[in-house]
């Protein structure tokens, strides 16, 4: 049984303007309430970061999230609570859904979900518009990623495509993956990534650069989403990656198994901040998102981190210092506010910057996916029995 609590969780550690001269120099970190955690400061490159604003800084920050705070860093504001509504629920496969995910458009927005066919390695993904629950597509495919409301790429849908050769009799198999820019309406292939070969999949924020795991040597790449050029990558992880994200201003934020968390400029594969995750979570990234605010929010085992880079901010904690229950993290809304669990008895919903519960819903087959919308007004749940779950949330003050 995890610890039992009433307090909200804090380790807020702000660091100063970095110079040249803290190359590999230790600094106290700044605690705003109870103990805290020692945090590393250094460029990156040798660079010197320039007054506020001007240039993004190059530093490492190593994280150690704590068990135990004796005050919130937020206690200002009351989290609000939130109401859970049962749309509807649908029965999509006879087995359990492993993934689902949700378009950012507001008016009609596209739903996926993953889950097994009728052979084990056979994985199915099945494209429908939510509201209407109308079918789109259902394809051979084990991911999906929406672009962006925007631009010429508002209409598509990005999927890996597996396919195994065999040469001839008593010849190895040979086996590949490529990405497929498809139209979300008619299923067509608009351009196919060959380059790329699987998971993290993500999507700029203008729609015009996609980024995608490479086969060698845990690298990222990015490529035009009109032509496929290749206009960068990230080089520097040593084990694989399993999550992405841009930045704004079309910085590439990667988690790796490696126990790193890194901002990278992909047109010179330079790493502009890097996060050094501590403990036994290093080597389990579970969640990352980037708001609009440019700040970070991941989730490594029990552990949860949110990061500022260009504020030099860094609030770390651990689920158990939090929760009255046990709960593993399965996402995070788009604005990095909100974090969904699943827990035995069901699942509910945290406020990431307090720790706090906000909502809790028991009952039914044990939550195996989820997704918010892009407003966290909407959340998509997939189910081990193979329904799907669609739960409208409203916000109420405390």
């Amino acid at each position: 049984m995890l610890a039992s609590t009433t307090f909200s969780p804090v380790v807020a550690l702000t660091a100063t303007r970095l110079t040249r001269k803290w190359t590999r120099r230790r600094r106290a970190a700044t605690p705003l309430f109870g103990a805290a955690s020692a945090v590393t400061l250094r460029p990156v490159h040798g660079i010197e970061a320039g007054p506020a604003g001007t240039e993004r800084p190059n530093f490492t920050v190593t994280a150690t999230a704590m068990s135990k705070t004796d005050a919130p860093p937020y206690s200002v504001v009351a989290s609000e609570q939130l109401t859970l509504s049962l749309r509807y629920r649908k029965l999509t496969a006879r087995s359990e859904i492993r993934r689902v995910g949700l378009s950012a458009d507001a008016q009609n927005p596209i739903a996926y979900a993953t889950f097994n066919g009728g052979q084990m390695d056979q994985v199915w993904l099945d494209v429908f518009e939510l509201n209407s629950r109308r079918g789109l597509s259902k394809v051979s495919g084990g991911h999906a990623t929406f672009a962006p409301p925007v631009g010429a790429s508002a209409s598509r849908v990005a999927t890996l495509r597996d396919w195994t050769l065999q040469l001839g009799p008593g010849v190895e198999y040979v086996h590949s993956t490529s990405l497929l820019l498809r139209d979300l309406h008619t299923g067509k292939t608009a351009l196919e990534i060959k380059g790329a070969c699987g998971d993290p999949v993500a999507w700029s924020p203008d729609g015009r650069a996609i980024a995608a795991a490479e086969p060698r040597c845990h690298r990222v790449g990015v490529w035009d989403t009109r032509s496929g050029t290749l206009l960068g990558r990230v080089v520097s992880h040593i084990d694989k990656v399993d999550f992405a994200a841009f930045t704004p201003d079309m910085h590439l934020v990667t988690a790796s198994r490696d126990g790193t968390l890194r901002v990278t400029d992909p047109a010179t594969s330079r790493t502009t901040a890097k996060l050094e995750i501590e403990g036994l979570g290093a080597a389990n990234p579970r969640a990352l998102v980037v708001a609009d605010n440019e700040t970070i929010v991941s989730v490594w085992g029990a552990s949860v981190h949110v990061w500022t880079p260009r504020a030099n901010h860094l609030t770390s904690y651990t689920l158990a210092s939090v929760r009255r229950t046990e709960g593993v993290p399965l996402a995070l809304s788009p604005d990095g506010k909100y974090m969904l669990c699943w827990t035995e008895d069901g699942f509910d919903i945290m406020d990431v910057l307090s720790g706090e519960t906000v909502a809790e819903r028991p009952g039914g087959a044990l939550v195996t996916a989820a997704a918010f919308s892009a407003d966290a007004s909407v959340v998509l749940l997939g189910r081990m029995d193979g329904f799907l779950e669609v739960w409208d949330i409203a916000r109420k003050k405390t």
